[in-house]
């Protein structure tokens, strides 16, 4: 089994099926990411996403939430890193809340 590499990125995804939403990358296992999707909308998928305080891309003031459970995709999925974003010390607390659940295999 490959070892987890712990990681704190933001990338876009770049397939079908995540969109071209922007994720957050906190570890790798092989050439899976565990990742966890930003969104603009309040629920996605009929489940209900969770506020931040602050939207972590830069200059951007629109309402942002995160996915409620952590997700996981090949590398290939995603695009370059996204330069300059970042969680806000509150919202820190809510992303480790959700990389503590177990992640949903695609």
């Amino acid at each position: 089994m490959a070892k987890e590499i712990k990681k704190n990125e933001f990338r876009k995804a770049n397939d079908k099926k995540f969109g071209a939403h922007p994720t957050y990358i906190y570890a790798q296992e092989g050439k899976k990411l565990k990742f966890i999707g930003i969104t603009h909308a309040e629920i996605t998928e009929g489940v209900e996403n969770i506020p931040l305080e602050k939207n972590p891309e830069p200059g951007n003031k629109t309402k942002a939430y995160i996915r409620p459970n952590p997700e996981e995709a090949h590398r290939s999925s995603f695009g370059s890193k996204l330069k300059g974003w970042f969680f806000s010390d509150k919202d820190k607390i809510k992303v480790d809340e959700v990389k503590k659940k177990t992640v949903k295999k695609k």
